[in-house]
């Protein structure tokens, strides 16, 4: 095992998911002012937003990547491949830039060819990701109500197109740290080449439960937490940043880059900006 075997990677999606919270738009200044912050506390990945969504996304994308120079930048896009271009296109400037592209996966009661249409998909997308940037990230969207064996599948598809990250959301919150934990340890089990990419967790706190989630996930294998400032994001929000990284700090046998001492700083600029206090 590589010395870095168990440095946990931290992902903020506090301006891309966090913009999904009913009510919470944020400027390009204001999203300048916390990636400079983050990046000051040691984030891993930083994800600006989705540039195909709006050209607001674009310009806050692009012009982040032009100045934040230790952290990844990073953007989301569906599998379309014009909005693939069009994060490559926003993440160009950065010195370290990452597409982050997302598939739905549950297929219930769909026909083998859809799935058969779906891998394809995959195929096609994260390798066309590959060709504008050499760090991508794939996500299984709504992976805990999809079925195991396509679940699977579309992982091992995913990481053998050139993907170096896989994540396994829990998009809608809905599942308990038991269910998560059975799907994490299955995944691992089952997908061959599950070794050859950083595994991912984006947990929802619709039950309360994105934080314990998002840890367990951990003694599954998992690498990388995707959290969010105050638990900002859609719906209940995602798993809150602070909590997650001092939860990692208990446990002895996980590293982590992060700054602590800054945390309560983010916390209080995104309630400023937001009107969204710590999550209790």
């Amino acid at each position: 095992m590589s010395k870095n075997h168990h440095k946990v990677i931290i992902f903020d999606t506090t301006m891309r998911d966090g913009e999904l919270t009913p009510g919470v738009k944020m400027n390009l200044q204001q999203k300048i002012t916390i990636s400079q912050l983050l990046e000051e506390m040691g984030v891993d990945i930083i994800e600006v937003g989705y540039p195909a969504s709006s050209q607001k996304d674009f310009d806050e994308v692009f012009h982040i990547s032009k100045i934040i120079k230790n952290s990844t930048i990073c953007g989301l896009a569906s599998s379309n491949s014009n909005e693939i271009i069009t994060l490559a296109e926003a993440i160009k400037p950065a010195i370290r830039g990452r597409i982050h592209t997302y598939t739905p996966v549950n297929l219930k009661n769909q026909s083998k060819l859809s799935k058969q249409e779906v891998l394809a998909t995959i195929k096609d997308s994260v390798s066309l990701a590959r060709n504008y940037c050499d760090d991508v990230e794939w996500s299984a969207f709504d992976a805990p109500r999809s079925e195991p064996d396509f679940l699977c599948k579309s992982i091992e598809t995913a990481i053998n197109s050139g993907a170096t990250t896989v994540s396994t959301p829990d998009s809608l919150g809905l599942a308990s740290p038991e269910e998560f934990s059975q799907l994490l340890q299955m995944i691992f089990n089952r997908v061959p080449n599950i070794d050859q990419a950083v595994v991912s967790v984006h947990c929802h706190d619709d039950l309360g439960m994105a934080v314990d989630n998002s840890l367990i996930a951990l003694s599954c294998g998992v690498r990388q937490i995707e959290c969010a400032i105050n638990g900002l994001g859609a719906r209940k929000g995602n798993a809150d940043f602070s909590k997650v990284v001092m939860e990692v700090l208990k446990q002895e046998n996980y590293q982590l880059g992060i700054n602590t001492s800054l945390m309560s700083k983010a916390a209080e600029l995104i309630f400023q900006i937001t009107g969204i206090g710590k999550a209790k």
